[in-house]
C-alpha cells in the first residue's frame, strides 16, 4: 500500500515515564487497525522484571506479623508486589534486604549485584517501629511476559511464600484516532498513542518494542503459509532500508509549506485576500504576522481566525 512509504512517528510529548506519539499518515480505517494492534502487545507481550517469591526470617507463612513491624506480612507482600527492576539479562536474581532499628524500609533498601537495578527506590515496603525491630528477608527476581499466578506446589519449603507478578512494564496506553491528509488527500488516518511505563524501559522504546513483535508475528503468518524465510527475511530488509521514523514535532515538514494557498480548505474570501497580498503557498504565510494578514484587501478577522485555526492544525503559529 503506497500510503504507508511515507509514514512518520511524530513524538509529541515525552516526559519521564509517559510519551505521546503520533503515527501519520494512514490509509482510511488503519488508524484502529494498527493502534488497537501495538495497544495490545505494549499491554500484553513486553518483557518486564518483578518479584516472584520472599522468605522472611521467622515467618512461615503470609498470615503473620513480624514483632516491632508495623505492617503484617500480607501488607508487606503487597508492597513488594509493586517493585520495578530493570535488568538486560534473562537471570534469575536473588536479592537480600536487612535492616535493623527504627526505620521506614524502602525498595532503595535492596541489595542487588550483577546487572539489576531497582527502578521505583522510593517505594515504601515497610515501617520497623522501634531500635530493636529487624527485619531480614530474601527475595527472587525473574523477567517474565505477562501475569504469573502463583501455584500451591510451588511452595518448596517452608517459610518461601511464592509471589503472583505482573511482569508488564506498562501502566496505561490511550488511543485515538483522527482525519489527517497529505498533499490533497485529506481521508486519511492519525493515530495518537499515550505510553506510561513503569520506568523500566523508556516509552519510545516499548512502542519500538511492540512493533517489532508486530512485525514478527507477520512473518511467522507468511511463512506458515507457503513463503520462504529467505523471502520473508528480504521483504524486512527491504522495510529496514526506510529512512529513520521517528522525528521530533518541531521539525516542519516541507510538504506543508508546499501547499498552494488556492487549494487550502478554506472560503473564497480567505484565498483571495491572501493571494493579493502575493502569499501563494503555506510557506509565505511561516514569517508573517496576523497585523500584516488583517491589512490586505477585504481580509478581516473572520479570515484571520479561518487561517490561524487552519494552521495551527499542521503546527505553524503566526505572531500577532
Amino acid at each position: 500500500m503506497e500510503a504507508f512509504k511515507d509514514i512518520k512517528v511524530t513524538i509529541k510529548e515525552e516526559e519521564g515515564n509517559y510519551g505521546l506519539f503520533e503515527i501519520a499518515p494512514l490509509p482510511r480505517g488503519y488508524g484502529n487497525t494498527l493502534g488497537n494492534a501495538l495497544r495490545r502487545i505494549l499491554y500484553s507481550s513486553l518483557k518486564g522484571t518483578g518479584i516472584t517469591s520472599v522468605k522472611i526470617n521467622g515467618v512461615e507463612h503470609e498470615y503473620s506479623t513480624i514483632e516491632g513491624v508495623k505492617e503484617d506480612v500480607v501488607d508487606i507482600i503487597l508492597n513488594l508486589k509493586q517493585v520495578k527492576f530493570k535488568t538486560n539479562l534473562d537471570e534469575i536474581f536473588t536479592c537480600k534486604l536487612s535492616v535493623k532499628g527504627k526505620k521506614i524500609v524502602k525498595a532503595g533498601d535492596i541489595e542487588i549485584s550483577g546487572d539489576l537495578e531497582v527502578v521505583n527506590k522510593d517505594l515504601v515496603i515497610a515501617t520497623l517501629t522501634d531500635a530493636s525491630s529487624k527485619l531480614d528477608m530474601t527475595l527472587t527476581v525473574e523477567s517474565g511476559v505477562g501475569y504469573k499466578n502463583i501455584k500451591e506446589t510451588e511452595r518448596k519449603e517452608v517459610g518461601l511464600i511464592p509471589l503472583d507478578c505482573d511482569f508488564s512494564p506498562i501502566g496505561k496506553v490511550s488511543l485515538m484516532v483522527e482525519q489527517t491528509r497529505k498533499g490533497q488527500e485529506t481521508d486519511l488516518d492519525s493515530v495518537l498513542i499515550g505510553v506510561t511505563s513503569d520506568g523500566s524501559i523508556s516509552p519510545k522504546d516499548a512502542l519500538i518494542a511492540s512493533a517489532k513483535i508486530l512485525q514478527e508475528f507477520a512473518g511467522k503468518v507468511m511463512i506458515a503459509m507457503g513463503m520462504s524465510q529467505k523471502e520473508v527475511l528480504e521483504m524486512e530488509e527491504d522495510i529496514n532500508k526506510i529512512e529513520e521514523v521517528v522525528e521530533e514535532s518541531n521539525v516542519i515538514n516541507d510538504e506543508i509549506g508546499s501547499w498552494k494557498i488556492e487549494e487550502l480548505p478554506i472560503s473564497k474570501r480567505s484565498k483571495t485576500g491572501l493571494l493579493s497580498g502575493n502569499y501563494k503557498t503555506v510557506a509565505d504565510l511561516r514569517n508573517t504576522t496576523a497585523t500584516d494578514l488583517l491589512n490586505l484587501p477585504g481580509f478581516g478577522n473572520k479570515s484571520l481566525n479561518e487561517v490561524l485555526e487552519l494552521l495551527n492544525q499542521y503546527g505553524i503559529n503566526i505572531k500577532g
